[in-house]
Formats: C-alpha cells, sequence, structure tokens
C-alpha cells in the first residue's frame, strides 16, 4: 500500500510540473456486482447484486491525452442468488491510466486494489457475518471510459475484473473471484 501511494503521488507531482494540471472531483453510482466459483472442474456464477460505489477522484494530465487517475471509493461487491445474497464491502484504490480522446470523451484501464471492511451473508431473514472466510484484499483490472460535460458532470462506465482468490475458507479447493460493472455520476470540484 506504501509503494502504491509513493507512485501516486510522485506521478500527481510530475503532473504539476510537467503536465496540464490537476483536476478532482466526488462520483457515486450503481454496481452491478457479481462472482465467479470455480473448483474440481466447473465454473458458476450467481446472479447481479445491485449495489452502489462512491468516493472521490483525482486526475492527473502529463500530456493533453495522456494522465494518470487515481480514486477513492468505497463499493460493494458480491452476488445473488435467490433468496440468497452475499455483500461484501470494499475501499477500493483503482489507479488508471486516462487516454483522452478529445475534452468530452477518455478511455481509462489500469489495477485495483480493494480492502475488505464488511462481509455479510444473507439468506432470507437471516444474516451471517463471513469475513473470516474471505482475504483481506482483493486485486482486480479496471477499464471503462468516462464523459465530461462542460458543467463539470462527466459520467462513466467501467467494467473491473477480479484477479485474485479471496476464498480464504479452510480446506476448500473453490476458487472465488468478484466482477463488477460500474456507472457512475461524478462532479468537478477543482481543476479544468
Amino acid at each position: 500500500m506504501k509503494k502504491i501511494t509513493t507512485l501516486v503521488f510522485a506521478c500527481l507531482l510530475g503532473a504539476v510540473a510537467y503536465g496540464q494540471g490537476i483536476s478532482g472531483g466526488v462520483k457515486a453510482g450503481l454496481n452491478l456486482a457479481n462472482q465467479t466459483f470455480s473448483g474440481n472442474g466447473y465454473t458458476t456464477s450467481p446472479s447481479f447484486l445491485p449495489s452502489f460505489h462512491g468516493g472521490g477522484y483525482v486526475t492527473a494530465m502529463f500530456t493533453e491525452h495522456f494522465g494518470l487517475q487515481p480514486e477513492l471509493l468505497y463499493s460493494i461487491q458480491g452476488a445473488k442468488s435467490g433468496d440468497e445474497s452475499y455483500k461484501l464491502g470494499y475501499i477500493t484504490v483503482p489507479v488508471l491510466v486516462r487516454w483522452s480522446v478529445n475534452n468530452l470523451l477518455s478511455f481509462h484501464a489500469g489495477p485495483q486494489v480493494g480492502i475488505l471492511t464488511s462481509a455479510k451473508h444473507k439468506y432470507q431473514s437471516e444474516s451471517v457475518d463471513m469475513k473470516d472466510n474471505l482475504t483481506g484484499t482483493d486485486i482486480g483490472i479496471a477499464a471503462g471510459m468516462s464523459i465530461d460535460l462542460p458543467m463539470k458532470l462527466n459520467f462513466s462506465f467501467r467494467f473491473i475484473k477480479g484477479i485474485s482468490n479471496i476464498n480464504d475458507t479452510p480446506n476448500s479447493t473453490t476458487e472465488q473471484r468478484n466482477y463488477n460493472l460500474q456507472f457512475s455520476v461524478g462532479y468537478k470540484l477543482f481543476g479544468k
């Protein structure tokens, strides 16, 4: 985590010194979260769990088209199957390379680290804490696009694919991975 923070800070300083500047704001929106379960030669995926995410972002542009966009978000991941749901709360830190086609449209991609804050398995009216059965971190890859409007509003769509196995249940051979579709609305608080 210290290495990621140092890298982001160095990139932001570089953007200030050599680039087009820094901007930032807040964002929130809809998650369509799901998981894959793999083991014994099969892979299955339950239904999407509608949930939410929200937090802040900073964009550091090194040139007119190329920059870096780190974010700090709270995000609910998980899955749903009938009366059963898995809700996993994460603090996520995506560090995205941003390619701006023009002032309106940009594409972004990069790694994301998630730190588990809560985990609940709910069946009908019963809820059980399952945090001890999951790893404390989730590593993923994020990619998507954004539309920046002149009135400081922006809209983004992103796909996040977990690449680490989050199942930490003793003696389990099943691998469990998050994936998520994110739809966000953002508001720029400072910068161009």
